[in-house]
């Protein structure tokens, strides 16, 4: 594996374990909606990373990867709107681990554009 040593691979997997355990406790309603967009949105960020550490074409996978992180936070905000967390410490954690994905594939796709340049 490829991108095992990529700290944003390992922040989005965090996310994905996190949401799993999370989306277990949510009413039967809720699991089978938007939790289950939780955690396939969450899931797609990891075969994202993958795909944009073995591209070619990294900065349009990069953007790709980009943009779904940004569709997760919202997801998560929708969540906590709806009242479905459990309380607000997993909102919270959920939250935080969210943002990091965002800005490290931030960060990454700022550096694949200043070599490209």
């Amino acid at each position: 594996m490829y991108y095992d040593n990529l700290p944003i691979y390992k922040s989005a997997l965090d996310l994905v374990v996190y949401i799993e355990t999370i989306v277990k406790g949510f009413d039967k309603y809720h699991k089978y909606t938007i939790g289950e967009d939780l955690r396939n949105y969450s899931k797609e960020l990891l075969f994202l990373i993958q795909r944009a550490n073995m591209s070619k074409e990294r900065e349009a996978e990069l953007l790709k990867l980009r943009d779904k992180a940004e569709e997760v936070k919202m997801l998560i905000r929708v969540t906590q709107e709806l009242k479905i967390f459990k309380g607000f410490k997993q909102f919270e954690h959920c939250s935080k681990m969210s943002f990091e994905v965002c800005r490290q594939a931030q960060a990454w796709l700022s550096s694949v554009a200043r070599v490209q340049r």
